[in-house]
C-alpha cells in the first residue's frame, strides 16, 4: 500500500467528522435565516458534492446510521502499520491527535478541503484550519471542545515535536490561531524523505559488525543487559573513526538504526532542539551527536546546549555522543539521566591486521600490505579503514590500488582537521637533500627508527608496561635561521609516509584570556594518535620561558607555558618543535622532548656541496665563477646559500650572460644585508666593489 492510499483510506474518518459538522451547521436557526448565503457564495449543493468527491463516503442517513460509520472510521484511522501509524507510535499519540493532525493535512491533499473550511469559517477568506475549527468538527460538547484544545498547547506533542505549527499569537486568541502541518512533516509524510536535507545528518550502517579494539569491545559488553534503557553513552578517546565504531557497536546491542548528527552542521538542532527529536522520533533511531560546539565563554551557547540536552533526556532509548574527553560535553549531558562513558582504546597490532586483511579478502586484493598499514597507521580503527579502502579503490578506477595510492588514501582517511589552525604541507625534501653532518644525520635516523618500530617495542616486547606513554615522539630542532630545521622536518614526514602540518601561530596565539590554550588544546587533540607530524615552526613565541609575574599579562602567558607542559607530556603523536635560540625555550620542557637536534652552521665542504647543488644544474656558468672560493669566504646557512644562488641566477638572467662571480657576489651582499650584517672590505676583499653600494 502507497502512503496515498493510506491517506485516502485513513481519511475517511475526517470526511465523515466534515460532514457531521456541516450538517449540524445547517441546523443552526441563523444558518437557516442566511439561507444559501451561508458561507458568502458557497451553496449547499457545492459542499455536498465537495464531500462526495474527497471523502469517497456514502452518506449516513440519521444520527445513528452517522455514529456507527464514525466508529467504523475510527477503526480504519486507528490501524497500525503504514506511515501514520509509525508516527503515533513513535511520538505516542492518541486518537484524538491522529484526528487533528489529518485535519490539518487534508488541504495539502486535496484544495477542495479549504474551500470546506472556509464554509465553516463562514468566511472565504478564512479557507484554512483554525483551533477552534478543529475542536467544532471534532466534538460536539463545550467540555469535550476545551479538553482538545489543550492538544494543540505547546505542551501538547502535536506542537511540541513541530509535527503541526500555529501561527504567531501576537494579537490572536489560542482558539483563531491557524493550524497547518510543518514543512518537514509533508516532506517525510507525503515525500517519504526519511532523512532531512541538512548535511550534517547522515545514517550509519548497522547491518555489520564494525571493527573496534577487544577493549572497548568488552567495556560494551559489560552494558548490554541495560542498553535499552534511558541512558546517554559517551564515547570518548582514540580517533573518530574508532569512536564512530563503538557507536555503531552499541545502536547493533539494541536493535536500532543509528543517526550521526553533525553539530557543527546542524546548528538549527541548537536553536530549535525538539526537531532534532521529531527527526529521531521519525526514524526510530538512536542519536549519535558529534562535533559539539564548546561554550565554555559564550553563556547564550551554554543555555542552548542545555536546552538541548534537556531535550534529548526526554527520549527513552539510548543516546549516544562522541568527543575526544568528556569534560567537552558537560553542558549537553546535564543532570536529567543518567550517562556513562564508553572509553575508546587503541587496538593491537594482532586485531589492526586481522582489520585490513578482512578488508582486502573481502574485496578480493592482496593482504600483503596488511602488516605494513597496521604497523604505519597504529590509530587508525573503526570506520576509518572501510573509508580508506573505498578512496583506493576510487582512485584506482575499481581495479586494485598499488602501494603508493593506498598509502595516500590512508594518509587522507586518517588526516586530522585542524580547523585552519595548521596548515597541511607536502613533503618535498628526501634523504639526499640534507646536506648535514652525519652526527646530525644519525640523530634523524633514529627519530625516523623509533616512530617505525615503536609498535614492535612497545606492542609485542611490552615496553608499554615500562612506560605506559611511550608512543610518538616529541623533538627540538635549534640551530640558527636556514640551517635545515623545517626541512628535515619533512624528510621525517615523507621517510614515514605521513602528513606534516605546521602549526600557524597567527591562528593559534590570541589576545583573548584562555583562547590560545583552548586553541592548542584543539591541535594537540587532532593530532593524537601519530597519523601526522605537528611542526611548531618558531616555537619561542609559545614555549618561551616562564618569568616572574610582573604584571597580569606575565601570569597569562606563564599559564599558557604551563598548559603546553601538561598538554605535551600526555601528547601521543609526532611533535617537532624548531626555535632559533634554544636558550629561549622553558628548560621544563627539555625533559619532555624525546631528542634534542642542534642543527650547526655548514662546513666549507659542505657549503660547496649546497652552492653546486643550489645553482640550477640547466643555469650556464661563467668562467670565473668560483664556487669554492665563496664556500671559503662566506660563512653562511644552507637557506641563505640557496636564495644567494636564485638572486645570481635571476642577475645573469637579466644582463642575458651566464652565471658569473660578479652576480655570485652582488646576491651574497644582497643576502648579508637583509640578515643585517656588514658588507666590508674584509669579507669581500677584490670583489668589494661590487657591492660597495649596498
Amino acid at each position: 500500500m502507497t502512503v496515498y492510499d493510506e491517506l485516502t483510506e485513513r481519511l475517511r474518518r475526517t470526511d465523515l467528522l466534515l460532514l457531521r459538522a456541516v450538517k449540524r451547521q445547517r441546523e443552526r436557526p441563523a444558518v437557516r435565516s442566511k439561507g444559501q448565503f451561508w458561507g458568502a457564495m458557497m451553496t449547499d449543493d457545492e459542499i455536498d458534492e465537495l464531500l462526495r468527491e474527497h471523502g469517497e463516503v456514502t452518506y449516513p442517513r440519521g444520527a445513528d446510521d452517522m455514529s456507527h460509520a464514525l466508529a467504523a472510521a475510527e477503526a480504519l484511522r486507528d490501524r497500525p502499520g503504514g506511515r501514520i501509524g509509525r508516527i503515533r507510535e513513535g511520538f505516542g499519540l492518541s486518537g484524538e491527535d491522529i484526528d487533528l493532525l489529518l485535519m490539518a493535512l487534508a488541504p495539502e491533499v486535496s484544495a477542495g478541503y479549504a474551500r470546506i473550511f472556509a464554509y465553516l469559517n463562514d468566511n472565504l477568506s478564512q479557507s484554512y484550519l483554525t483551533v477552534d475549527l478543529a475542536t467544532r468538527v471534532l466534538k460536539t460538547r463545550r467540555r469535550e471542545r476545551l479538553a482538545v484544545q489543550t492538544r494543540l498547547l505547546h505542551s501538547g506533542p502535536l506542537v511540541r515535536y513541530r509535527l503541526l505549527s500555529m501561527s504567531p499569537s501576537d494579537g490572536e486568541t489560542h482558539p483563531a490561531r491557524r493550524v497547518h502541518c510543518t514543512g518537514r512533516l509533508l516532506e517525510w509524510l507525503l515525500e517519504e524523505e526519511e532523512l532531512p536535507s541538512s548535511p550534517g545528518v547522515r545514517r550509519l550502517p548497522t547491518d555489520v559488525e564494525p571493527f573496534i579494539s577487544g577493549e572497548t569491545r568488552a567495556r560494551i559488553d559489560k552494558l548490554t543487559s541495560r542498553m535499552q534503557g534511558a541512558q546517554t553513552y559517551v564515547i570518548v578517546g582514540s580517533t573518530r573513526g574508532s569512536r564512530e565504531a563503538a557507536a555503531q557497536t552499541v545502536a547493533r546491542r539494541c536493535r536500532r538504526p543509528l543517526l550521526r548528527i553533525d553539530m557543527e552542521r546542524c546548528t538549527e538542532y541548537l536553536d530549535q532542539p525538539w526537531d532534532l527529536l521529531r527527526e529521531l522520533k521519525l526514524s526510530g533511531a538512536i542519536p549519535y551527536l558529534i562535533n559539539m560546539v564548546e561554550a565554555q565563554d559564550d553563556p547564550a551557547q551554554r543555555v542552548k546546549l542545555m536546552n538541548l540536552g534537556a531535550a534529548i533526556a526526554t527520549l527513552e532509548h539510548p543516546v549516544m555522543v562522541g568527543a575526544a574527553d568528556r569534560r567537552s560535553v558537560t553542558d549537553l549531558l546535564g543532570q536529567d539521566r543518567p550517562s556513562v562513558t564508553v572509553m575508546c582504546g587503541r587496538s593491537s597490532y594482532e586485531e589492526r591486521v586481522a582489520a585490513w586483511t578482512a578488508g582486502f579478502e573481502g574485496r578480493g586484493w592482496s593482504a600483503d600490505r596488511a602488516e605494513q598499514l597496521a604497523e604505519r597507521f597504529y590509530s587508525i580503527g573503526g570506520t576509518t579503514i572501510p573509508r580508506v579502502m573505498e578512496r583506493a579503490a576510487a582512485e584506482a578506477g575499481g581495479d586494485e590500488p598499488d602501494d603508493e595510492v593506498l598509502l595516500a588514501a590512508a594518509r587522507e582517511g586518517a588526516r586530522p582537521e585542524f580547523r585552519g589552525l595548521a596548515q597541511h604541507m607536502v613533503p618535498r625534501y628526501r634523504w639526499d637533500d640534507l646536506i648535514i653532518p652525519d652526527k646530525i644525520r644519525s640523530a634523524l635516523q633514529h627519530l625516523v627508527d623509533y616512530l617505525s618500530h615503536q609498535e614492535q617495542v612497545f606492542h609485542h616486547w611490552g615496553a608499554r608496561e615500562i612506560r605506559a606513554r611511550g608512543y610518538g615522539i616529541k623533538a627540538l630542532f635549534s640551530g640558527a635561521p636556514g640551517t635545515g630545521k623545517t626541512m628535515a622536518a619533512e624528510v621525517i614526514a615523507g621517510s614515514l609516509g605521513l602528513d606534516l602540518f605546521r602549526v600557524d601561530l597567527s591562528q593559534v596565539i590570541s589576545r583573548w584570556v584562555g583562547e590560545t590554550e583552548k586553541n592548542l588544546k584543539e591541535i594537540f587533540d587532532a593530532a593524537e594518535g601519530g597519523v601526522a607530524v605537528l611542526l611548531f615552526d618558531e616555537a619561542d613565541a609559545l614555549f618561551g620561558s616562564r618569568g616572574d609575574v610582573k604584571q597580569a599579562q606575565d601570569r597569562f602567558a606563564n599559564q599558557e607555558v604551563s598548559f603546553l607542559l601538561q598538554r605535551l607530556e600526555v601528547f601521543e603523536g609526532c611533535a617537532i618543535l624548531t626555535t632559533n635560540l634554544q636558550e629561549n625555550i622553558d628548560e621544563a620542557f627539555l625533559r619532555r622532548f624525546g631528542a634534542v637536534v642542534e642543527f650547526p652552521m655548514p662546513s666549507p665542504a659542505e657549503r660547496l656541496l649546497l652552492w653546486n647543488r643550489a645553482i640550477p644544474s640547466r643555469a650556464p656558468r661563467g668562467d670565473d665563477l668560483d664556487l669554492e672560493h665563496l664556500s671559503q669566504q662566506f660563512i653562511i646557512a644552507g637557506g641563505s646559500i640557496v636564495n644567494a644562488a636564485i638572486n645570481a641566477c635571476i642577475l645573469a638572467a637579466t644582463e642575458g650572460s651566464p652565471v658569473c662571480m660578479r652576480h655570485a657576489i652582488r646576491a651574497i651582499g644582497q643576502e648579508l644585508v637583509k640578515m643585517g650584517k656588514q658588507v666590508n672590505r674584509v669579507h669581500f676583499g677584490k670583489h668589494y666593489s661590487l657591492v660597495a653600494d649596498l
